[in-house]
């Protein structure tokens, strides 16, 4: 096809363009509004959810979480589109981690030794390990609806951060209903949970966002 006869396609197109940023934003409310009706449907906020809010480790949780989200969110709407660079946004990746790190130093520094292990294998390991992939799933699906109205020039690289941002959406949930509030748990199990949500976008964003 001729460029001239592609542009005159185009140009008669009467299909209103909507801006990528306003699909993304569309796909993260329906994500969170998908992942909450799964969460309230299959679990629920924990027992003791008033006594565990005014406990710090259980609100420093949400603290990591919700780094996760928003870092995730700032690198997802650039990498959409082709020749907008990252710049220093991929950097605030690091910040969930960077805030669990630090959390889990803390938690060995004042706690005896003998209580380490204990704590970092906590109760809920097969939970974590299985619902917060399980409350991604939906995120996931729309964040990638939602990347192929752009043209990511790293269609994996675009499904690994819409991984990372559904399972910070997952993990915020599974939060509130975990009774694990230590930081060494969080730092162990919650990271296994979330690379394996972005692994599967990884693979999932190579063979769907492929332009």
């Amino acid at each position: 096809m001729e460029t001239n006869e592609l542009i005159g396609i185009l140009a008669r197109d009467p299909g209103p363009v909507v801006p990528l940023n306003q699909i993304l934003i569309n796909a993260g409310c329906a994500a969170v509004l998908m992942a909450a009706i799964l969460f309230f449907m299959m679990i629920g906020f924990r027992t003791d959810i008033g006594l565990a809010i005014q406990s710090g480790r259980f609100l420093f949780k949400f603290a990591i979480t919700l780094a996760l989200v928003l870092s995730s969110c700032a690198v997802l709407i650039r990498i959409g589109k082709p020749g907008v660079p990252l710049g220093g946004v991929a950097v605030f990746l690091l910040s969930p981690l960077a805030l669990a790190l630090v959390s889990a130093v803390a938690e060995l520094w004042v706690m005896p030794a003998d209580t380490w292990l204990v704590r970092a294998i906590g109760h809920n390991a097969l939970n974590c390990l299985t619902l917060i992939p399980l409350l991604s799933a939906a995120p996931l699906a729309c964040f990638l609806y939602g990347l192929r109205h752009g043209a990511p020039q790293n269609p994996g690289l675009a499904g690994l951060v819409a991984g990372l941002v559904s399972a910070g959406i997952a993990a915020t949930f599974y939060a509130s209903n975990c009774d694990d509030d230590s930081p060494l748990f969080v730092l162990l199990w919650y990271s296994v949970s979330i690379a394996s949500v972005a692994l599967c976008g990884y693979l999932a964003g190579r063979f769907m966002l492929r332009w």
